[in-house]
């Protein structure tokens, strides 16, 4: 009895038998993998929805950015303005400011209350001392910004938001 694929030869067999198999694998493969791309896609997107619904405070706390614009501490007084802009998607409320002397670690405003709001995309200017005089306290030589004591430092300046955040800088007197 003869041979029916003995015309053919036996490497051109396997060459056609390879290529049904690697299609049929790459089918099976690429089948699982998109079912479970699909269900992984689908548990996230559900996930990401349950934790914005129940979470509204917590998630506005990571929303809340606040970026110092300016310092200025006026000469001849010891007043001092913070020019405060929003950059973040929900409205921010400053409540306390602590200004520290870097040099001498001496606490120049201990959490003064302000409680000023700075609107989204907007910008606030915060003035410390300007009406009672007891916001910050300059104890030695002249109680003012261009006393050489003063002059020559670095201060950081910290603010505290109602939702929980803390915004550092450090800044120094120019130009008094």
């Amino acid at each position: 009895m003869k041979n029916v694929f003995s015309f053919m030869p036996v490497k051109n067999r396997r060459a056609v038998s390879q290529v049904i198999g690697s299609v049929v694998i790459l089918g099976i493969v690429s089948s699982v993998g998109s079912v479970i791309l699909f269900n992984g896609m689908d548990s996230i997107s559900a996930f990401t929805y349950d934790l914005s619904f129940h979470e509204k405070s917590k998630n506005q706390i990571h929303r809340e950015d606040v970026i110092f614009e300016h310092v200025r501490f006026e000469p001849l007084t010891d007043n001092m303005e913070i020019d405060l802009a929003n950059i973040g998607t929900v409205e921010s409320t400053i409540t306390n400011i602590t200004i520290l002397k870097i040099d001498t670690q001496e606490i120049i405003a201990e959490w003064v209350d302000v409680n000023e709001s700075v609107a989204i995309k907007d910008n606030q200017k915060i003035i410390l001392d300007l009406s009672d005089d007891s916001d910050i306290i300059l104890s030695i030589g002249s109680n003012t910004w261009d006393d050489p004591y003063y002059v020559n430092s670095e201060y950081k300046i910290s603010l505290t938001t109602s939702k929980g955040n803390f915004i550092t800088t450090v800044a120094s007197p120019y130009n008094t």
